[in-house]
């Protein structure tokens, strides 16, 4: 009996070993040791804040995952030359598959400069419901004022681009800086004061109509009168053309008149 139970106390002792070890392995694999692969290093930067970033966020290329961020920092902690020492600092590690180095057999490291190069921008996007961020990497549509940057970057740096929020909110004083510019005051005198002119015009004119009123009645009877001459004139003409060429009808001879 007691045989018995020490051979069932192993069984379950082994299988306990081999959850734990099956366990770890797949965390092992899931976390990137098992893959065997070497991450691609890069790093971007913010001079505004990064509320809700954290390392393990995710990085995205329209929408895609293609790595994370690996560690977080300030500027001046990894490059104490830099006069931006407080610009916040984002080491990234992408997926060498993901990042170019797959099918077209490009090194990831040399497609992913490629694409930098051509305009790539990293900005911070943060979920409404949540509030957690991370970073998402496209090509902006508009142009982008260059964020200031005086260090030379350990690995490839993709630049910042603002979000769409940040840029309203540095359009907004740029705006009201040329409204205030503007002579709002002098602009709204300008305008009353051709309305008062043209409603001066108005009057005069309908004063100088009811002053002629008697000059312009006489001027239609007249012109009806013209009207009517012209239409005799036509009538006589239609019924003796000849009158074009002579003043009057001629005289009859004294022979026919006999």
């Amino acid at each position: 009996m007691a045989d018995d139970n020490q051979a069932n106390y192993g069984k379950i002792g082994f299988t306990l070993l081999m959850g734990i070890a099956l366990i770890v392995g797949v965390f092992v694999y899931f976390g990137g040791v098992g893959t065997n692969k070497e991450m691609v290093p890069a790093e971007t930067f913010f001079h505004n804040p990064v509320t809700g970033l954290a390392p393990g966020a995710d990085v995205c290329f329209r929408g895609v995952k293609v790595g994370t961020v690996k560690r977080m920092s300030f500027i001046g902690n990894e490059y104490p030359d830099s006069r931006y020492e407080q610009a916040i600092w984002v080491e990234l590690a992408f997926d060498p598959v993901l990042s170019g180095g797959g099918s077209n057999m490009r090194h990831p490291v040399d497609e992913l400069r490629r694409i930098v190069e051509k305009g790539l921008h990293a900005t911070v996007s943060a979920s409404l419901l949540t509030g957690i961020a991370h970073i998402e990497l496209d090509f902006p549509k508009s142009e982008v004022q260059e964020a200031p940057c005086d260090w030379r970057p350990r690995t490839i740096c993709i630049p910042p681009a603002p979000t769409l929020l940040q840029s309203a909110s540095d359009a907004i004083p740029k705006f009201l800086g040329k409204l205030e510019k503007l002579d709002i005051a002098g602009s709204w005198s300008n305008v009353m004061a051709t309305v008062e002119a043209a409603n001066t015009l108005m009057g005069t004119a309908g004063a100088l109509v009811e002053s002629q009123q008697g000059n312009i009645g006489e001027i239609l009877s007249n012109m009806r009168d013209a009207t009517a001459s012209l239409r005799d004139l036509a009538n006589q003409l239609r019924d003796n053309p000849s009158l074009l060429l002579r003043a009057q009808d001629p005289q009859p001879l004294t022979e026919t008149a006999r």
